[in-house]
């Protein structure tokens, strides 16, 4: 029997949020990213959060060089464990970046 392996869903990290649209934001791509990424801008554009700089959000879906895309921005609840970002070395996300979410008003949840 072939056995299939199933990725994460698009937002899958999402485990609460504002009412509406108030948690989310649009914004351009400045690299091919998967969604859950944590993002901060550079240029006019979202990059992975990689230390530097300031987090602006999580990505709710995959994206590629100047798409745009929406990404959860503030007042939301996320599964740590399905996030990423360029900065990871054991497949957690760096405290810097949950510090930086969490001034935002996005929750890491373990």
């Amino acid at each position: 029997m072939t056995t299939f392996t199933e990725t994460a869903h698009a937002a899958e990290f999402i485990l609460s949020e504002a009412n509406g649209a108030r948690s989310r934001e649009n914004g351009v791509g400045g690299a091919t990213l998967p969604a859950g990424s944590v993002v901060k801008v550079s240029t006019s554009k979202l990059v992975s959060y990689d230390g530097s700089g300031t987090v602006v959000g999580i990505l709710l879906y995959d994206t590629v060089l100047d798409q745009k895309v929406s990404y959860l921005a503030r007042d939301a609840e996320v599964n740590q464990k399905l996030l990423t970002s360029t900065e990871q070395t054991d497949g957690t996300v760096d405290s810097g970046a949950i510090s930086g979410l969490a001034s935002i008003g996005i929750i890491c949840r373990d």
